[in-house]
């Protein structure tokens, strides 16, 4: 496939690009160190996409506020972010040895800088008695009695200047020009944005003036010459996500609008912004600006960077249009560029994934490429969770300065029991490394549970990621690895054939005992996906026990796909409780009937899904089922709200009492259970006890139920040192 339009070199103002490719700016949290000085980590990081040929890299946000906003500092006035403020010598050292491993490779590099967090940031200063500030008196985002206090026209003056001195200090350190960061409700779009700004009063009344001012700051000290691009949401699309009701009620029924968003545009420009990259959403929807695995390819490519391509032209204004969001399938981002709707392409996650997608749409070896299935557990969770960004299905990333892999100095005999995501990673890994591997699977394809997620039509990133999956092992056994599918090998048929053994055998699934359940059809939802969610004609009415992600994917599904009625109960305080906010956000917004995956309205379930949360079935009969529902629990759809992680103290969490329960009754015609597996251990522990002292290993679901980086790594992990 040839993809010509992203491959054509490109501009942003002075600033030549060999390609249409650009990096999105993905937080670069705990690859600096604690001073704000880029550490060896983050510079692989960039250096790895640069050699896979991206035109254009951005850096993660940069925080100019340090003293301002207390949510981006640490005790001790140390930092989680990298820092370019001030003229410490020594954290501009790391910065300019970033730029020098990018620039040979051709590859471009702006820094991303950020007025900060406001309401967005941390709640935790606050808990330690700072006071948190944001544009306007508005309440912390993850716990909201706590407030931000409206920030003074000085200290909003002292930001900006701030943000000429990081820009001149990026500048002098190697980078190629700016990226502002006034995007998804952080401090900076809290300041522009109507949502959030309710100043009566002094020169940031106007919500246009903050932007205006950084922009003409930054060029006063960098130079008409020096690049800025302007990250922008054209709209928060906060009543497009939840009606009219909702809107006024939780967000005062305020929100920049697309046409304000145009004018906004149009006013930056004249201010000296080169380019605009576009996209929709906050915090409070944040599944917008971080789309997930459920939405379509080029989600809004069309309504936001093609309106802003069309307006520009209309207003005859000379500025590059970027557009973003589920754009990794190469045949989709050329469309875009073909249709006119944008001048560049943007990549996130897909350039995690795979460093060298670039290269690799250029050579036109698309279907090696490793595709992003937008779990975001790894590049988004990790962050909340205290790490550094990773990738579900790239085990190097985030991790570039320490792993490689290099060839064995003794071949080993391997055998590779299960063909799952983490069998596949440790047979490749080990092949590549020069050992004899075999790879047994005991049904005719790849994927284990990821082949019946697949099966969904949400997850058509899944379905892309296995068809590459494949493609890139068949190259593997075109070079010599065995895969033997079919195949299901009893522990003492290979035992003394191999070296070594990896145990990738996944879960033993399981129905609670709940009383009745006799008398009514049910079934484990992971064999109801393996038959292809086969129904009989009879069936309208559908129960699904268990409130985490399988349970709300497959349930929604039915819904969505088969137009049946169906019911959600989740035992724990809160559905999806394990699952990264922008996931779990969308997930709820579709089930409670406000969203769908093309994002149109017409596509909504025509009604929502009945769900209870802190919740149990407690009985059967006949073809009823017996719920005891907790009357405190709160709303199971509240996809505005995150969940804290279990870590962070929340003073103001209320506890729920286990006795203050009702009973509810509901028709049901079908049971579908999906609570918790075990490990499906028996290979493994009869290979230990018949054979002690040979390397075996049991990885992935075998040996703990967890999420597919965690497998994934584990694999790659062992591989490459065996």
């Amino acid at each position: 496939m040839a993809c010509e339009k992203l491959l054509e070199p490109c501009n942003i103002g002075t600033c030549d690009l060999m390609n249409r490719v650009i990096m999105a700016p993905m937080g670069n949290i705990n690859m600096a160190d604690p001073i704000g000085r880029p550490t060896e980590k983050m510079i692989a990081y960039f250096r790895e996409r640069a050699k896979g040929g991206t035109g254009l890299l951005i850096t993660g946000l940069v925080p100019v506020s340090y003293g301002i906003d207390p949510t981006v500092s640490e005790d001790n006035d140390t930092t989680y972010l990298p820092r370019i403020d001030g003229t410490s010598r020594t954290r501009l050292s790391g910065w300019r040895d970033l730029t020098a491993a990018v620039r040979p490779y051709g590859s471009k590099i702006f820094i991303q800088l950020s007025a900060g967090l406001g309401r967005v940031g941390s709640p935790e200063p606050a808990l330690k008695g700072r006071i948190l500030r944001s544009a306007s008196f508005n309440r912390n985002f993850y716990v909201p009695q706590v407030p931000h206090l409206p920030l003074s026209d000085r200290k909003i003056r002292k930001i900006v200047k701030s943000f000429g001195q990081c820009a001149v200090n990026a500048k002098v350190s190697g980078f190629d020009g700016v990226q502002i960061h006034g995007h998804e409700g952080y401090l900076m779009d809290q300041l522009t944005s109507d949502p959030w700004n309710r100043r009566r009063f002094g020169r940031y009344r106007n919500k246009f003036q903050f932007g205006i001012d950084v922009v003409k700051e930054i060029k006063k000290r960098c130079g008409d010459d020096f690049p800025i691009i302007y990250r922008i949401d054209l709209t928060q699309a906060l009543e497009e996500s939840y009606g009219k009701e909702v809107f006024r009620k939780k967000f005062r029924g305020k929100e920049r609008t697309i046409e304000e968003g145009l004018e906004f545009c149009k006013v930056l420009y004249e201010a000296g912004v080169d380019a605009f990259d576009v996209d929709k959403g906050c915090y409070d929807n944040w599944f917008w600006p971080h789309p997930p695995a459920y939405f379509d390819d080029a989600i809004y490519a069309e309504e936001l960077a093609g309106r802003l391509k069309a307006y520009f032209l209309k207003e005859n204004i000379d500025a590059k249009v970027i557009a973003v969001g589920k754009l990794g399938k190469p045949e989709v981002a050329e469309k875009v560029l073909e249709k006119g709707w944008a001048d560049c392409v943007m990549l996130g996650r897909p350039l995690l994934a795979d460093p060298y997608w670039t290269r690799k749409v250029k050579e036109g070896r698309e279907k090696e490429i490793v595709h992003c299935i937008g779990d975001q557990e790894a590049c988004l969770e990790s962050l909340k969770l205290g790490g550094h960004s990773c990738c579900t299905v790239n085990p190097y990333m985030g991790f570039e300065d320490c792993k490689q892999l290099t060839k064995t100095d003794v071949v080993k005999r391997i055998a590779v029991i299960g063909a799952g995501p983490a069998g596949c990673e440790a047979a490749m890994t080990a092949h590549k490394r020069g050992h004899d591997v075999t790879l047994f699977e005991k049904t005719d394809h790849i994927g284990g549970q990821l082949h019946l997620a697949g099966k969904l039509k949400i997850k058509h990133d899944i379905r892309r990621y296995l068809e590459n999956l494949q493609y890139r092992l068949d190259l593997l056994a075109d070079e010599g690895l065995k895969i033997e599918f079919n195949n299901e090998v009893a522990p003492d048929d290979i035992k003394d054939e191999f070296n070594v053994i990896f145990c990738c055998t996944g879960l033993e699934t399981r129905i609670p005992e709940i009383e009745g359940m006799e008398s009514i059809p049910h079934q484990e939802i992971r064999e109801f996906l393996d038959n292809d969610m086969q129904l009989t004609d009879d069936v309208k009415d559908i129960l699904v026990v268990g409130g985490g992600i399988l349970g709300c994917e497959v349930g929604y599904s039915l819904a969505y796909e088969k137009g049946l009625n169906v019911t959600v109960v989740g035992k724990n305080k809160d559905l999806i409780p394990r699952t990264v906010m922008a996931n779990r956000s969308q997930m709820l917004w579709m089930m409670m009937g406000k969203g769908s995956p093309s994002g149109k309205k017409d596509d909504v379930l025509k009604e929502p899904i009945t769900s209870y949360n802190a919740s149990e079935v407690v009985r059967f009969y006949g073809n009823k089922a017996i719920i005891e529902v907790n009357k405190g629990r709160e709303p199971p759809y509240t996809p505005w709200r995150s969940l804290i992680p279990e870590n962070v103290n929340n003073p103001f969490e209320k506890k729920l009492k286990p006795g203050n329960v009702e009973e509810v009754e509901i028709d049901v015609d079908l049971v579908l259970f999906a609570t918790s597996g075990k490990p499906n251990n028996s290979f493994y522990r009869h290979l230990m006890k018949a054979c002690p002292s040979k390397e075996t290993y049991s990885i992935g679901d075998s040996r703990e139920p967890a999420n597919l980086w965690k497998a994934i790594n584990d694999a790659n992990e062992i591989a490459r040192n065996i």
